[in-house]
């Protein structure tokens, strides 16, 4: 007979409030992890008012993401919040709406487009080999992780609405500007018990309304002026210079009357997605190899073979060819996921391997935990970006255990311009640079807000 979740162990909590005061959101996905160990991979956590259902176990966690939208649906909570946040699209869109917008979006990311769009994009990538050129003749110390939000911006920016945003070297831009205050106040508002926002409006609530008010406003002018562009330009439908083009003429192959509030939502969703895991994941990647000089020297010989005397992947097919390069981005998500922790809710009654789950039951789950044990992956508290290559002799390798980009139908429609990204910047870096690591390496911590981010640190480069 299946287990009730109510019946499932889990850490005891106090009278009427259970674990709800006990938590502490910025290191959530590791008090889960110290209680996965403690409890298993399934157990429950009482918060009150309603048991959640906390899994950590890899096949679990693969029949909730497969079994999406109809199955499993995100917490409708969130789903409230991130649209009152002006952002509603394939992120977090459900069910039919969902379906319309997933081809859409998907078409404006494949394969084709990114290839049309390199010569975009490789231009940002040469303003920050400039940057970090100046940075090493000075031979100060900086924080990295601002330089690579700001080229994951710049390229987002340029992708999505074909403008040429340059905050790299300009400092600033509207709508980062904008986003800077509405997406942290997304995920403090989701992870509110009370939404006492709704009853009285903070400094911070009302700079949050105008940012996203002028937000739309700015994302609406793009699009405007896109449209204006196809009806000038019928030719630009076989080859759209920017994902908005590309929306606008996948909408109407579908032969979906796509509206502006619906395009304004997947672009907002693309700078969401593209600009803050992208930067993450670079940043978390920088900070792992500098306890790694083994593997920090396999990649820049990747780095050398694969570019010669260019500084740079100028081409877009060079980037296909650091196969190493790519695993080292897969075990940096292993260790340190932009999204370890996620929320759910049943569709219906389901029977979960052993768990009965209820209609509405809530689920959190937690990614990283099942990827870092040795029945999974083979010695897997170590970096081995060659566990990931074709020819890999690591015999254990459970890739269920891996799901930094979802996984069924929800797949990320964004992996293979994420994966790019971290090609194109590790690249150059390693190519042309040495880092050092001036703050100490244990005093970095984990911080999650929208996404898993470190404490700041600092680095130091040096011309090769």
């Amino acid at each position: 007979m299946a287990i009730k979740v109510k019946d499932l162990p889990g850490p005891k909590g106090k009278p009427i409030v259970g674990n709800l005061f006990s938590l502490d959101l910025p290191q959530l996905h590791n008090t889960i992890e110290g209680w996965s160990d403690e409890y298993g991979d399934v157990f429950r956590l009482n918060l009150g008012i309603f048991d959640q259902l906390v899994i950590t176990r890899p096949s679990m966690l693969q029949k909730i993401m497969k079994e999406r939208p109809e199955g499993f649906t995100r917490s409708l909570k969130m789903n409230r919040i991130i649209r009152e946040g002006g952002v509603h699209g394939v992120f977090n869109a459900e069910g039919e709406d969902w379906k319309k917008h997933r081809p859409i979006v998907a078409k404006g990311l494949d394969v084709k487009h990114q290839k049309d769009f390199y010569p975009a994009i490789e231009p940002v990538l040469g303003r920050l080999y400039k940057k970090w050129s100046e940075r090493a003749e000075s031979g100060e110390p900086f924080y990295i992780q601002k330089d690579l939000l700001r080229f994951t911006v710049d390229v987002t920016s340029s992708l999505a609405f074909g403008y040429p945003m340059n905050t790299i070297e300009e400092q600033g831009g509207a709508i980062q500007d904008h986003m800077e205050k509405v997406f942290p106040m997304i995920f403090k508002r989701i992870n509110m018990p009370v939404p006492w926002y709704k009853v009285y409006r903070t400094k911070e609530d009302k700079e949050f309304d105008k940012a996203v008010e002028e937000m739309n406003r700015l994302v609406d002018e793009f699009i405007a002026a896109a449209r204006k562009r196809l009806e000038e330009n019928p030719d630009l439908r076989k080859n759209p210079p920017s994902v908005i083009e590309a929306i606008i003429v996948a909408a109407e192959e579908e032969e979906d009357d796509i509206s502006t509030e619906n395009v304004r939502g997947n672009l907002l969703t693309l700078l969401m997605a593209g600009e803050d895991t992208t930067a993450v994941t670079l940043n978390w990647m920088i900070y792992l190899l500098s306890q790694q000089p083994e593997v920090t020297e396999n990649m820049r010989r990747e780095a050398n073979e694969v570019l010669g005397e260019k500084k740079w992947a100028s081409a877009y097919e060079d980037n296909a060819k650091m196969r190493y390069i790519e695993g080292a981005a897969f075990e940096s998500m292993r260790f340190k996921p932009v999204a370890p922790v996620m929320l759910f809710q049943a569709v219906e009654d389901v029977e979960l391997e052993e768990v009965f789950v209820k209609k509405g039951q809530r689920i959190l789950t937690q990614h990283r935990h099942g990827s870092l044990q040795d029945e999974n992956f083979s010695d897997a508290t170590k970096m081995k970006p060659e566990r990931w290559l074709k020819e890999s002799r690591c015999p254990v390798h459970n890739t269920e255990a891996f799901s930094p980009f979802g996984g069924g139908a929800r797949y990320c429609p964004g992996r293979n311009l994420a994966i790019l990204e971290v090609r194109m910047v590790m690249s150059m870096l390693l190519k042309n640079f040495e880092i050092e690591l001036v703050t100490p390496y244990d005093s970095v911590n984990e911080k999650m807000a929208f996404t898993m981010m470190s404490s700041p640190y600092q680095v130091r480069l040096r011309k090769l």
